[in-house]
């Protein structure tokens, strides 16, 4: 089957001729066989058609194309490129789609929409800055993006050419092109250029296009306009503009047809007429110049607001008042001459009329007007009217004029006075663009009139239609060059592309004896006239092939011109060329007093598209401001206007103007921009057929398709081919890594011509059909594939069904026989079941009788053996009563009996007691009085005070313990009430453990159930259980393994414990020595002093025994006088009554000295007592001076023992739930925590050594006052230098204990975490070891698997972590050898303090309490605040900013301003927070890292709520403590600071968010849009290669990873940022929030400008993308605000992924609430429908659209489809409160601020 038979088979689609549609779309209905003479065809209306054809087929009808390939954006890309196939696609872009632009190769095609289109806003230009042709919709921004990009990178000239048929929209095409250049090239100078270069449309609009049947604002002369760029730095900046116009249409100033207008400025000036009394005008109807068309308005337009915008635009481009003034003098002056009335003139003396005469009444009133406006002589202006003067050799003749000529004369002198004042306005706008200085480049935009072909041609359309014949060869040049060269790059071998080449017909027209050549001659002959000249055409042109004379008569002639065959009209043509004005007239304008019609009338036309700005010479009829070729330099002078022999025609002047604009364009790079016009009515979205295609015809469009199709059209990457048409070959045929070779594969086996295709370097390309045709084969197989995938499924699902009907059978049959089987059995089991009732109900009743006698006979045998019984028991009970009544009286008998001897025996006892006791007093009495008895009483009270001393000691020490252990009781007691809590837990967990054990005893019943059911099978695989039991004796031994393992590492664990428990040990060992020591010294002394006393007394008491040896008898009276006293010792009792007054004190020596002995014995042992109390105390106190330091740092580390408790206590349940194992690890974690503990004792006690220290120097005292005042100055420095030394070193010895703590924590958490992996770890074991025998083989060896790894994985934590105790420790015992060194540091001085303080004086011991007690205030000199604020922002760092206090510059800032509030120093809180602000404007506006601005933010945000916070507001100081109420500014209301700092804040933030955004732009479209699916989707299509330029550097692979994760990872990265600088969560949430609505708006905007990838497949993309997203967001603990700006994207993702049926528009409705009408329009117009998708209907869109406008959505810009991407949301400040203390800020040695500021 050839390649035509498999194209043009049964349904396939063709396109048909049609009379009135062009084209029409038909089906064939057979297939096609080579040698039919016929088609069968369907149209779409319906109408079954038979198509006749050649023998060959070589007219076969066009092929449609592929559903794939409709609505492309470029039509170089369709398979098929012939005209219906450009037409179709065109047609389903602009209607079905309203897409007015499309590509055509280098061509964009402009269809003018005749509606609004919210097209060129400032988003859509930033949305197409930075993008090449083909990533975004066809644009005439997207050619102007490329054509100012390849001027940035080359520095070259381009141009751009704009070109279509009135109403086609030429003008406001290259309106918005330069529009595009103005915005991305604008200049920041004070010039704004790129404002003038905008502001000069308004004004050539209103002085050079005018209304006509085909547009309202028709542009009647051609303009070229040169943008002029300058390279500054790399970057290309708009520096002027040059305007070049030609060809005026100027017979329009004086005639206008019906329906059309005059120029524009015209009517405005009489709809302004009133603020211009003086110019006496009326309304338009009135003149004769403007009424003519019956046009005089335009819908929608306002005429006086149109006047005011010209008027603002030409005082923007440097018109003066007096010059605008002037010229609306001018324009009034050509209405009111057009009014002048010429009458007819009658002979003198009588009423004949003369024919060759005319007259204008002197009394005219618009002749009058029109002197005094242009300010000439009336009399002058009415006699050249009426009079013309010929000139011969010596003489000039006066000639009246004819009404005729004398109307001829004031036209033609309006026509040149308006072309003259064009040609100024012209050269004035080019003088204010144009600032003279040197350019770089140009970008050109011509703005040209298109082919045009009416039913009478005449001059205008010549010049028009011959301009088009020269660009058209242009274009097509460029075209073949563009081809040629891609072929070339690719590396194929090519033949020469035939094209159309129009260069006879620019021959027929310019060549020697050619129309202009034959033009110009017939215009110099005195007599010429438009027939000599048709005659002359006629005979000389005829040889050429493109002329054709008329068939009948001579007054036209015919021209082939490219696009079609045009009749010109002769009549006109001379007069037009010539286009003369009357010398004389000119003469009399030129003498005007008026300095502006002067200047105009004697203008000389520039060549302004002559490189050389050569001048040319002045034509009186002259409008266009072109030139002829170059001159030397003496043709620059002024020359004088020539003779009318020697005047250039319009013709020739014209051929001149276009050889220089072509030749210009030739120099430049050229971009085509071709205008549609789709209707004649003007009405929107209006499609006609014929006058399109004629205009394709006519702009070169369908040339450029016939040129493109002569090669190789389509164009496809490896890859993108690959993956596309894979299927074609096998699987044998395909290689992923050489993808050429494969694509080669696929192409040589369907495609057998060679012709047909060629291999590039990166490209296929194939010629024209040939893509359709692989298309067609890929439909085949896929239809093959298809329905073998069908035949599988269906026999899958019948033969699915016929087993279930077989399995339904079988079980039927198996239910009737097992029911029949059961009624058999049923009835065997009632016989059976009869018997045996039978049998069971005899032996029952039998049964029965039985037990009923039983039971009788056993009743009366219980009543018999009951009453025995109870008989037997009344009897022993009464002779036990008896026995006891018996003993209660034989008790009491001998009771009284015994009472009454006992009594009788104590009377004797106690008389000869008392008998003995009276002998033995006696004699005690008498040996008191012997020496012996003075010597045994003195030694017992020396014992006596001996052991009441030691009992002392014994009682203080006992006091000593019992305090301590009252202390150990309550904390005892608060273990245990924790303890108790903890039971109290640990109760509820074993009643939970205990319901779980149950669960666990049910599941185990159920497992035996289920083993019950499963014992054949285990009874199969009992060779597998012996291979278990052997695996298993395995398994045991290398667990036994195991444990030994972990014994030993509790063994080395136990011996680090035993080993840091001995080091302890000895450490409390030296301590507790020490002070044993001190005790032992201090009670030495004591001992010392009491014997030193006791000695004393032993020589008082023998001094006294000496004396008094024979005063030792006493009188037998002195027994009588005892006393109850017992002051005796050992076992004797001493009763001695020292208070009785002596008997014989004046009279007995030796009796008052042996009683004031024993007085002043008792004396001394009270006085001893209150020593041994006093020596106490002094213990107690020297004993407890430390303490109170201590106990101050103890009560820090309450929480942490409370802690250690718990942990305990956590150890104590997990040693009791997992035995003996855990209680070893627990105490090796014990251990560990009590070095913890210990090393954090060490610190405390170095903290109290260094409190004692500074207790020690307040506790100095000056030695003397008196010291001089250089001596106390040299002691006070010293004593400040001395302080911060000490601060420096208490600085040191707080950072080393706080950096060890941290470690310390750091090495508690990860033993923490390792001890709870390790109860996981173990409780899988025991788990796996409880349920071991009830497992199967796989799971016990997934599980033994799974505890090897773990228990590895934890000896090897287990390791490492004590390898990191060893570093902890080695680098403690560094920190105690640092702080031995400290301290030994601070000893040495504090001595030297204590030498210097010695003799410093009270002033000093003021500073030093002012320097204790801190007033959060800085000290410093305004001065010094330059240093200050560039040390404070300009020098800092990230790196310093990190350690420090978060935004800590701005609590040092406003420490200063707080003490400027103490001095009231207004000039410098004033100079201070200037410079501040200054400071931070300079540093935002230069460029600067993301991590500076991050942390100015941070600290002028910091500073702003200190200012709030401390500036005694009520609503900001309520959480405020005392002390900062205390520390409220008193002097100061800085309200307008912290307006100012607000101001501040909000421009940073703004500036945080632009720097940020720039680096997320070229992120965002590749993370959300892009990914490998989306780019093969959208090559699949056949855009060429100029679009995937782009897209691969965008894909998601580019730059390592998939884009979506590099977007989350520099979200990421600032998130980190703003926490490592301190910023508040609330400020963070809010920029994240405008990051994502900006992710939102770049990633939307570039959906919508890209209708390739509009799909149900990047719906799944975008959702999938911005989920991870969302997830990020939520993983940060963000509010779900921050969510809601990534809202319209989300609806986007649903709304491609929707169902687009009428049914679920109200859904779609309900779906898109954050999206706009036109955004949702937008999308379902571009969505691409995939294969197995319906087609979206126009009723659907329509209902879409009725339900869209009809819902109430509050959006101002609704008609918008993109979101601007610039727009930053309003950052909302926050006040937070700061509990840091102000008097705790010390400053850092690092920021080098201590030399200008003092903390006070």
């Amino acid at each position: 089957m050839s390649s035509e038979e498999m194209l043009y088979a049964q349904g396939a689609k063709i396109w048909v001729p049609h009379a009135d549609l062009v084209w029409e779309s038909a089906t064939l209905e057979e297939s096609y066989r080579k040698g039919a003479g016929f088609l069968k065809i369907c149209t779409d209306s319906g109408k079954l058609k038979e198509v006749k054809l050649k023998a060959d087929g070589s007219d076969l009808p066009p092929l449609r194309n592929p559903a794939i390939l409709v609505g492309q954006n470029d039509l170089t890309t369709l398979s098929y490129l012939h005209e219906p196939g450009v037409l179709h696609n065109l047609r389903v872009r602009f209607c079905e789609r309203q897409i007015i632009y499309t590509y055509c190769g280098i061509i964009l095609v402009a269809i003018n929409p005749y509606a609004e289109m919210p097209l060129y806003g400032p988003s859509i230009i930033r949305a197409y800055r930075g993008h090449a042709m083909g990533d975004l919709e066809p644009h005439i921004f997207a050619l102007a993006e490329e054509a100012y990009t390849k001027l940035e990178r080359e520095n070259c000239n381009l141009s751009i050419i704009v070109s279509g048929e009135s109403g086609a929209g030429k003008t406001v095409s290259a309106k918005y092109a330069m529009r595009y250049f103005a915005a991305v090239g604008g200049s920041e100078s004070e010039t704004q250029v790129e404002r003038k270069v905008l502001a000069s449309s308004p004004i050539m609009e209103a002085f050079g296009n005018a209304k006509t049947t085909r547009n309202d604002n028709s542009s009647r002369f051609g303009k070229f306009t040169k943008l002029l760029f300058r390279n500054q730095m790399g970057v290309m900046f708009l520096q002027g503009a040059t305007m070049h116009t030609y060809l005026l249409e100027k017979s329009r100033v004086v005639y206008q047809a019906q329906g059309e207008r005059n120029y524009h400025i015209f009517y405005q000036l009489c709809a302004a007429r009133s603020k211009y009394p003086e110019l006496v005008l009326d309304h338009q109807d009135k003149f004769q110049f403007l009424n003519m068309g019956g046009a005089p308005e335009i819908e929608r337009v306002s005429d006086a607001e149109q006047f005011n915008e010209t008027v603002q635009a030409m005082t923007v481009l440097g018109f003066s008042i007096q010059q605008i003034a002037d010229i609306v003098k001018i324009l009034a002056g050509i209405l009111h001459l057009g009014n002048i009335q010429v009458s007819k003139k009658f002979n003198e003396g009588s009423e004949e009329e003369d024919s060759d005469s005319c007259d204008i009444f002197h009394n005219d009133i618009h002749l009058q007007i029109t002197a005094d406006l242009l300010r000439v002589s009336a009399d002058d202006l009415r006699r050249w009217l009426l009079m013309r003067k010929i000139e011969s050799v010596n003489e000039y003749v006066l000639i009246p004029n004819s009404i005729e000529a004398a109307q001829a004369a004031r036209d033609a002198l309006a026509k040149h006075i308006y072309a003259k004042l064009f040609q100024y306005i012209v050269g004035v706008l080019n003088k204010s663009l144009n600032n003279g200085s040197k350019q770089c480049s140009f970008i050109g935009v011509l703005d040209i009139y298109g082919f045009e072909t009416f039913e009478v041609n005449s001059f205008e359309q010549f010049c028009i239609n011959y301009a088009n014949e020269k660009l058209q060869q242009q274009f097509n040049q460029h075209v073949f060059k563009l081809e040629q060269e891609e072929y070339l790059k690719e590396g194929i071998t090519w033949t020469m592309i035939d094209f159309y080449d129009n260069q006879p017909c620019i021959d027929l027209i310019e060549s020697r004896l050619g129309v202009l050549d034959l033009l110009d001659e017939e215009c110099r002959m005195p007599k010429g006239s438009d027939e000599s000249w048709a005659g002359k055409l006629i005979g000389k042109c005829n040889k050429f092939p493109h002329f054709e004379k008329p068939r009948f008569g001579t007054t036209s002639f015919f021209i082939k011109h490219f696009s079609d065959t045009v009749e010109y009209d002769v009549n006109g043509f001379l007069e037009k060329n010539r286009d003369t004005v009357s010398k004389e007239l000119t003469q009399v304008l030129s003498e005007s007093n008026m300095s502006l019609a002067k200047q105009v009338m004697t203008l000389e036309e520039i060549d302004t598209l002559c490189v050389d700005s050569a001048k040319s010479s002045t034509l009186g009829g002259r409008v266009v401001i072109s030139a002829g070729r170059k001159q030397q330099g003496n043709d620059t002078r002024r020359r004088v206007v020539p003779s009318k022999q020697h005047r250039k025609t319009v013709g020739s002047q014209f051929q001149e103007s276009l050889a220089s604009l072509i030749s210009t364009l030739h120099a430049t790079t050229p971009h085509y921009v071709r205008c549609i016009k789709p209707n004649d009515d003007k009405v929107a979205f209006k499609w006609e057929t014929a006058k399109i295609i004629q205009q394709l015809r006519a702009c070169g469009v369908l040339e450029t398709v016939r040129i493109s199709a002569a090669g190789f059209p389509s164009r496809w990457l490896y890859p993108d081919f690959y993956m596309r048409y894979q299927l074609l070959v096998y699987r044998s045929k395909l290689d992923k890594n050489d993808m050429k070779l494969s694509c080669r594969n696929i192409v040589m086996k369907w495609i057998q011509d060679e012709d047909k295709y060629r291999f590039g370097n990166t490209q296929i390309f194939f010629r024209a059909g040939q893509v359709a045709f692989l298309e067609q084969v890929r439909a085949n197989l896929r239809k093959k594939y298809i329905t073998i995938v069908q035949s599988v499924v269906r026999r899958f699902v019948y033969r699915r069904q016929f087993l279930r009907i077989q399995k339904v059978i079988n079980g039927i049959q198996k239910h009737a026989r097992g029911y029949l089987a059961r009624e058999r059995t049923q009835k065997m089991r009632e016989a059976r079941a009869g018997l045996i009732l039978s049998k069971y109900a005899r032996g029952w009743l039998c049964r029965r009788r039985y037990l009923r006698l039983r039971h009788s006979i056993s009743g009366i045998q219980t009543y018999a053996r009951g009453m025995l019984a109870r008989n037997k028991f009344h009897a022993m009970r009464d002779h036990y009563r008896a026995v006891q009544i018996q003993r209660f009286v034989r008790g009491a008998l001998a009771r009284r009996a015994y009472q009454k001897r006992r009594r009788n025996i104590i009377i004797c006892q106690a008389a000869i007691r008392r008998f003995l006791a009276r002998r033995k007093f006696k004699r005690m009495k008498a040996e008191a009085k012997t020496i012996s008895h003075m010597e045994n009483k003195y030694m017992g009270l020396e014992n006596k005070i001996i052991s009441m001393q030691q009992r002392i000691d014994e009682l203080n020490r006992d006091n000593s313990n019992l305090k301590h252990k009252t202390s150990e009781i309550s904390v005892l007691k608060m273990k245990l009430e924790l303890k108790k809590t903890l039971e109290a837990e640990f109760k509820n967990v074993k009643a939970a453990c205990q319901d779980k054990d149950k669960l666990i005893e049910a599941l185990n019943k159920q497992l035996e159930a289920e083993r019950d059911e499963k014992m054949q099978l285990l009874e199969e695989n009992g060779h597998a259980q012996e291979e278990w039991i052997s695996q298993k004796q395995t398994w045991r031994q290398e667990n036994e393994e195991l444990r030994r393992q972990i014994d030993e590492i509790i063994d080395m664990a136990k011996n680090a414990e035993v080993n840091q428990r001995n080091q302890e040990d000895r450490m409390l060992a030296e301590i507790d020595n020490r002070e044993l020591n001190e005790a032992y010294q201090r009670a030495i002394k004591d001992k010392e002093v009491i014997e030193n006393e006791n000695f004393m007394l032993k020589e008082e008491l023998s001094r006294l025994t000496a004396g008094s040896f024979s005063l030792h008898a006493r009188k037998a009276s002195n027994a009588s006088s005892q006393n109850e006293d017992d002051v005796g010792y050992a076992s004797a009792k001493n009763t001695l009554d020292i208070n009785r007054p002596p008997d014989l004190l004046s009279k007995n020596y030796s009796y008052n000295d042996s009683t004031s002995l024993v007085v002043k014995l008792r004396s001394i042992l009270e006085e001893e007592k209150q020593k041994h109390k006093v020596l106490q105390e002094q213990y107690i106190k020297l004993s407890s001076r430390h303490k109170p330091t201590e106990d101050s740092f103890r009560v820090s580390e309450l929480e942490v023992e409370n802690e250690k408790l718990r942990s305990e206590y956590d150890q104590l349940r997990t040693s009791i739930k997992h035995g003996v194992e855990i209680n070893e690890l627990n105490a090796q974690h014990a251990a560990l925590q009590e070095e913890v503990r210990r090393r954090r004792e060490e610190c405390i006690q170095l903290k109290a050594v260094l409190l004692q220290q500074s207790q020690s120097m307040r506790s100095l005292e000056p030695e003397s006052l008196q010291m001089r005042g250089n001596d106390v100055n040299e002691l006070m420095e010293a004593f400040h230098s001395q302080k911060l030394i000490n601060r420096q070193l208490e600085s040191e010895l707080k950072a080393i204990t706080e950096e060890h703590n941290s470690k310390l924590v750091e090495m508690t958490q990860e033993i923490e975490r390792l001890n709870n992996e390790k109860d996981e770890l173990q409780k899988v074991m025991f788990e796996s070891i409880d349920e071991f025998e009830d497992s199967n083989v796989d799971t016990l060896r997934q599980n033994d698997r799974y505890l090897r790894r773990e228990l590895q994985k934890a000896v090897a934590q287990f390791l490492l972590v004590q390898e990191e105790l060893k570093l902890a420790n080695a680098k403690l015992k560094a920190y105690r050898q640092d702080g031995g060194q400290l301290e030994h540091k601070i000893e040495e001085e504090m001595i030297r303090n204590k030498s210097n303080g010695t003799s410093a004086d009270v002033g000093a011991n003021v500073t030093k309490q002012k320097s204790q007690n801190p007033q959060g205030l800085m000290k410093f000199h305004s001065s010094d605040l330059d240093k200050i604020l560039q040390r404070l922002l300009s020098a800092l760092t990230p790196r310093t900013v990190v350690g420090l206090l978060p935004g800590f510059p701005a609590y040092l800032i406003f420490m200063c301003i707080r003490y400027t509030d103490l001095t009231n120093a207004d000039d410098d809180v004033r100079e201070l927070l200037s410079k501040f602000v200054i400071q931070i404007k300079k540093m935002h506006r230069t460029p600067h890292p993301i991590e500076n601005r991050v942390i100015w933010l941070v600290n002028s945000i910091t500073l702003l709520n200190l200012m709030k916070q401390y500036g005694d507001v009520d609503e900001y100081v309520k959480f405020n403590t005392e002390k900062q109420n205390q520390q409220q500014l008193k002097n100061f209301n800085l309200f307008e600071y912290r307006r100012v700092i607000l101001d501040l804040i909000v421009n940073l933030y703004q500036a945080l968010i632009m720097q940020i955004q720039g680096l997320l732009d070229p992120k965002i479209v590749p993370a959300i849009l892009n990914n490998d699916e989306i780019q093969r989707g959208r090559q699949a299509h056949g855009m060429r290669s100029r679009a995937t330029s782009i897209g691969a550097s965008s894909s998601p692979e580019h730059g390592g990873g998939p884009a979506w994760k590099q977007l989350i990872g520099q979200l990421e990265h600032f998130y980190k940022q703003f926490q490592h600088f301190g910023l508040d969560n609330c400020y963070a949430e809010q920029i994240f929030h405008q990051l994502l609505y900006f992710i939102c708006a770049v990633a939307l905007n570039c959906l919508m400008l890209r209708g390739d990838i509009c799909m149900w497949e990047t719906g799944m993309i975008i959702r999938y993308n911005i989920g991870c997203i969302e997830d990020w967001v939520r993983s940060k603990k963000m509010s779900n605000d921050v969510l809601t700006a990534l809202a319209p994207l989300n609806q986007v993702s649903q709304l491609l992924q929707s169902r687009k049926s009428e049914q679920d528009v109200q859904t779609i409705c309900d779906l898109c609430t954050s999206l706009s009408t036109a955004q949702v329009l937008k999308v379902m117009k571009s969505y691409k429908l995939d294969d197995y998708e319906s087609e979206i209907t126009n009723v659907f869109l329509e209902k879409l659209t009725e339900k869209l406008n009809a819902r109430q959505m509050q959006k101002s810009n609704s008609d918008e489809f993109t979101i601007d991407q610039k727009f930053i949301q309003p950052f909302k400040v926050v006040f937070r409160y700061s509990d840091i203390k102000l008097e705790d800020i010390e400053l850092p040695s690092h920021l080098n601020l201590d030399e200008f500021l003092t903390k006070i």
